[in-house]
C-alpha cells in the first residue's frame, strides 16, 4: 500500500452504539499516526462526533459514491465497522487493488448462503475479531484463521481516569440509597427483561436499592409497561446519557443482562471505574470479567443466580479479593494498544 492517501474507516449506521464509539476511538488514536478519515451516514451521530473532535469526516450513499471516494482521495486501505459497511466496500472494491480490512463484533455464527459465502471468504484482506468467541463464530463459518487478527474493543483509559464522579443529588435519590446501574441500549439483545423480573425480587430485599437504566432504544414503552406489571417502585428510567462514565463511578454495582456480546466494551468502561459487575455469562464477557475474579458472571435467564449475585454486591459480601482485582490487568482494552494492533494488522497485509 502506498502511504501517501488516508485510511478510510466506514460505519453507516446513523445512530450511536458500541461498534460507533469503536470507530471513534479507533480513528481518532490513528489521526494522530496517519492521514484518517471516517466514513459514514449524512446525519448519522458518528460523523457529527468527528467533526467536532476534528477529525476528517465524509458521507456515502451508495457503491458509486464511496468508490468516486477511495479514487478521489487515494485512499490506502478501508476498514468496515460494521456487515452494512462490510457490504458496501466489498462492492465498491470490486476491481479495486485497494484492501478491505473488516471488524466482526458479533460472535453469533454466518448465515448460510452463497452470497454470505462469497462476503466472507473473498474480497476481504484481513479481519478484526473483538474477541476469541467472535474469532471462532468466523472460523466455524469458513473463514481461514490465518486472515483472522484478535483485536479487543476498547476504552480510554486516560478519559475514563479523569472524569469525576457524578453528583447523586442530580437523581434526586433518598439518602443511603445503594445503586444499580444498567447502561445499554433498550433492545432485545441487552436483555432487560431479566434485569427488571430479577430487580422485584431485589426490591424486596434490599429496600434502600435503586436501579438506574441509562438508555433509550426501540423497547422503551415495552419495558415501561413490564415494570408497571411487575410493580417496580425503585427503578429509574435516565434515557440516552453521554455521561456515562460519570454515572459509572456514582454507582454501587453495574449490572449486564445481554442475550449476546461480542465482548461489550461497556464492562472495560465499568472495570475501569472500579465498579463491581454482575453479567450475564455470553460470548466474549468472559473476556472481561472473569467469575470470581474481576466480577460475578450468571447464566443466560438465571434470574435467580442474577438476584443473588446482585445482594452479594450491593452487601459486599466475600467481594473484598474482587473488588480489589475489578481495575487491573485491562492493559488489552487500552484503545492506544487497539490502535496499534490494527496499525500491525495494516502492515501485515502491505508486506505481502
Amino acid at each position: 500500500m502506498a502511504d501517501e492517501g488516508p485510511i478510510l474507516h466506514l460505519n453507516t449506521t446513523p445512530t450511536w452504539r458500541g461498534g460507533e464509539q469503536q470507530t471513534l476511538l479507533l480513528a481518532r488514536a490513528m489521526a494522530t499516526h496517519r492521514p484518517t478519515m471516517i466514513v459514514g451516514h449524512a446525519d448519522g451521530v458518528l460523523l457529527q462526533r468527528a467533526k467536532d473532535e476534528g477529525i476528517e469526516t465524509a458521507h456515502v450513499r451508495s457503491i458509486g459514491s464511496l468508490r468516486s471516494l477511495v479514487r478521489r482521495t487515494n485512499a490506502t486501505l478501508v476498514h468496515a465497522h460494521t456487515s452494512h459497511a462490510h457490504q458496501l466496500a466489498r462492492w465498491s472494491l470490486l476491481g479495486s487493488a485497494v484492501p478491505l480490512v473488516v471488524t466482526r463484533r458479533v460472535e453469533y455464527p454466518l448465515k448460510r448462503g452463497l452470497g454470505n459465502w462469497f462476503k466472507y471468504r473473498h474480497g476481504v484482506a484481513r479481519f478484526g475479531a473483538i474477541s476469541n468467541a467472535v474469532r471462532d463464530a468466523l472460523v466455524s463459518g469458513g473463514v481461514d484463521e490465518a486472515r483472522i487478527q484478535v483485536i479487543p474493543s476498547a476504552a480510554d483509559m486516560q478519559a475514563i481516569d479523569a472524569t469525576a464522579p457524578l453528583d447523586v443529588t442530580s437523581l434526586q435519590l433518598p439518602d443511603g440509597a445503594r445503586t444499580v446501574l444498567h447502561a445499554g441500549a433498550l433492545s432485545s439483545q441487552k436483555n432487560q427483561d431479566m434485569l427488571l423480573h430479577a430487580w422485584s425480587d431485589i426490591e424486596s430485599r434490599c429496600p434502600d436499592a435503586h436501579l438506574l437504566i441509562a438508555g433509550d432504544g426501540e423497547r422503551k414503552a415495552e419495558l415501561h409497561a413490564l415494570a408497571t406489571s411487575l410493580g417496580l417502585h425503585r427503578v429509574h428510567w435516565l434515557g440516552f446519557r453521554t455521561d456515562v462514565i460519570a454515572l459509572m463511578k456514582a454507582c454501587d454495582v453495574f449490572v449486564n443482562s445481554s442475550r449476546f456480546e461480542g465482548l461489550c466494551s461497556t464492562l472495560v468502561q465499568a472495570r475501569r471505574s472500579g465498579m463491581c459487575i454482575v453479567a450475564t455469562r455470553v460470548g466474549g464477557v468472559p473476556e472481561v470479567v472473569q467469575h470470581e475474579v474481576t466480577g460475578l458472571l450468571v447464566e443466560l435467564d438465571d434470574v435467580s443466580a442474577m438476584v443473588d449475585a446482585v445482594v452479594r454486591c450491593l452487601d459486599n459480601r466475600d467481594m473484598e479479593a474482587i473488588e480489589a482485582g475489578v481495575g487491573e490487568g485491562l492493559e488489552g482494552f487500552s484503545h492506544l494498544q487497539m490502535c496499534s494492533s490494527y496499525q500491525d494488522l495494516y502492515a501485515s497485509i502491505r508486506v505481502q
